[in-house]
């Protein structure tokens, strides 16, 4: 049935599957982050909260936490000053979410919760509501974002 044995495959054939890798992964990499952003909130967020400034403040790494129902797992990385919290995820994460600085003014609702073993604080961002986010609790305990607690 076929006419080429195995051992005479194309060159260009061979060459042509890690190219294949190499352009169809970061795109479709790409399309999930792009889509994790509009659909969780960060978009919505980036339209009010956006930053040009470098954050300057206490700095936690590999943050746990949600925008929305989107969760991203330890891949958070916050810094916090006494105006308020700079928000942005890990490197390879960044396609599609900008750097967000969010007045502590802005945080509203804010309450405390444990899932399981996890201390959390969720809280709504805006007034009226821009999103939703959940943070790891000692982000907001171990800074000025104590005050916005109830």
């Amino acid at each position: 049935m076929n006419d080429i044995p195995d051992s005479e495959l194309p060159i260009w054939l061979v060459a042509f599957i890690p190219l294949a890798f190499f352009v169809f992964f970061p795109l479709m990499w790409c399309l999930v982050l792009w889509m994790l952003s509009h659909v969780g909130g960060w978009s919505r967020l980036a339209a009010r909260y956006r930053s040009k400034e470098a954050p300057l403040g206490k700095r936690w790494t590999g943050v746990q936490g949600n925008v929305g129902f989107v969760s991203y797992r330890g891949v958070l990385e916050c810094t916090t000053n006494e105006e308020g919290m700079f928000l942005q995820p890990g490197l390879i994460f960044r396609f599609s979410h900008p750097l967000l600085f969010i007045p502590w003014t802005e945080f509203r609702e804010a309450r405390r919760s444990t899932i399981l073993w996890l201390r959390t604080v969720r809280a709504n961002v805006g007034s009226p509501r821009v999103a939703r986010i959940r943070l790891a609790a000692n982000v907001f305990e171990e800074s000025e974002g104590r005050r916005v607690l109830d």
